[in-house]
């Protein structure tokens, strides 16, 4: 899927492979807003709510929709259904997806993995649980030890989209747009010739479900999405028990691939993804899972609850140093520092 960037509608440029939505290069890195200026500016850090799926057969049929018209890209570059028990450099993709989906607020869906051809590191999960891995996503992992961490950061950032439906909030969005957009056109329309054909010509325009379709698979993620479905991700990664600081070296080592201009993209760069994501992990205390407790030495698995307070407190307070002083953040930050202090004097 090729993506716009956040350039003017005349100095749209295409850029990308044809692979629908993924984590890297064109899909995570220049995705584009159809709105102008839309998704331009970065979003403030903040903790997400968790998603309330919409489930009712209207939202169901717009997912199958939009998900079909991807899944036919996929099926151009030669994707296929990965087993249950099939390994692929080292990695059970689909044991992963399961393990993932079961922590996931939307647990009802069929959540099936796939592999695709493609040399550069991606991966996407459409609005109807499927799931695609490139080749090049897994040669990549691969290249990088093979951490099983790292790919469920991965997955769990993809089924953070299909749980959040983003893709639907975008088609609504477009939706919305069209209709405004038309029933200014009749209205300008009815003061000169009457409001008739103009009013049929806005009703058409409305109803054209097709066309949105097509523009919600052309369009991609806002920056706001991206950085929701980083929460979403990491919350089912750390439910399933891996290692969430895997995610942290993922999107260091990812950072890399950034473009230089942060004018032409609408998703924040992979160094303020990750702050994003250090923060969120220090303020809720899971700076490392089970994987680097299991890395820890002895001594300090035996440390008194004093020291591993301390632990805690130094931690917030580096994170505290993130924000500035007298914001809501950084008081709120104070309080849990304030609260962990008297329990231990």
């Amino acid at each position: 899927m090729r993506k716009p960037n956040c350039a003017s509608d005349s100095q749209r440029r295409w850029i990308g492979r044809p692979a629908a939505a993924g984590l890297l290069f064109a899909s995570w890195l220049l995705a584009g807003s159809l709105l102008a200026g839309a998704g331009c500016a970065t979003p403030e850090y903040a903790v997400r709510s968790a998603p309330t799926p919409d489930e009712s057969q209207s939202v169901i049929q717009i997912e199958q929709a939009i998900s079909a018209q991807q899944a036919r890209e996929f099926t151009r570059q030669g994707a296929r259904p990965i087993g249950p028990d099939e390994r692929l450099a080292g990695f059970e993709i689909q044991r992963i997806v399961d393990r993932l989906s079961a922590v996931t607020e939307r647990r009802s869906l069929h959540y099936q993995a796939y592999l695709y051809e493609d040399r550069d590191p991606n991966a996407a999960a459409l609005a109807d649980g499927r799931v695609y891995m490139s080749t090049g996503m897994l040669q990549y992992l691969s290249s990088r030890g093979g951490r099983q961490d790292e790919l469920a950061f991965i997955l769990g950032h993809e089924l953070g989209h299909t749980v959040a439906q983003h893709l639907v909030k975008r088609f609504r969005m477009l939706q919305q747009q069209q209709l405004i957009a038309a029933l200014i056109a009749a209205g300008a329309s009815a003061v000169t010739r009457g409001a008739g054909p103009s009013a049929q010509q806005a009703g058409q325009l409305a109803i054209n479900i097709g066309s949105l379709i097509q523009q919600v698979h052309a369009s991609g993620y806002s920056q706001e999405q991206e950085l929701e479905a980083d929460q979403l991700g990491i919350q089912y990664v750390i439910r399933a028990g891996f290692n969430p600081q895997a995610a942290l070296e993922l999107l260091t080592d990812f950072s890399r691939f950034d473009s230089p201009s942060p004018f032409l993209r609408t998703h924040p760069y992979m160094a303020l993804r990750r702050e994003y994501l250090q923060r969120y992990l220090t303020e809720t205390g899971h700076r490392s899972g089970p994987s680097a407790q299991a890395a820890r030495p002895a001594s300090f698995a035996s440390s008194s609850s004093s020291d591993q307070t301390s632990h805690r407190i130094q931690q917030l307070r580096d994170t505290q140093k993130l924000y500035p002083k007298d914001s809501v953040s950084w008081h709120n930050l104070q309080r849990e520092i304030d609260r962990l202090q008297h329990l231990f004097r």
